[in-house]
């Protein structure tokens, strides 16, 4: 999902995540941060390198491929986790 650029309000269709981000109508460099990560749309604050009276929040939702990765992660973190419990529970009992 496009969103407009801080500096001239072109469309810019990439993840505002993204390192080195240009705007390919003005040619600016945008820096962006994670405003608030939870939820179905992250929000960003973008602004142009330089002049951060353009900042601008930008919210955009989480795509298809994104949403499974984060799945899958969340799912071998836990595991690992209840995992890594379980084994130092084991130590205390054997060390006791």
């Amino acid at each position: 999902m496009p969103f407009p650029c801080p500096g001239c309000d072109a469309p810019i269709d990439a993840r505002p995540e993204r390192f080195a981000l240009r705007c390919p109508a003005c040619g600016a460099l945008l820096r962006s941060r994670a405003a608030e990560t939870s939820g179905p749309a992250p929000a960003y604050e973008v602004e142009v390198s330089g002049r951060p009276e353009t900042r601008r929040r930008v919210e955009v939702p989480w795509n298809e491929a994104q949403q499974r990765r984060l799945s899958g992660w969340l799912l071998w973190a836990s595991a690992l986790t209840v995992g890594l419990v379980l084994v130092l529970y084991a130590l205390a009992r054997l060390l006791r």
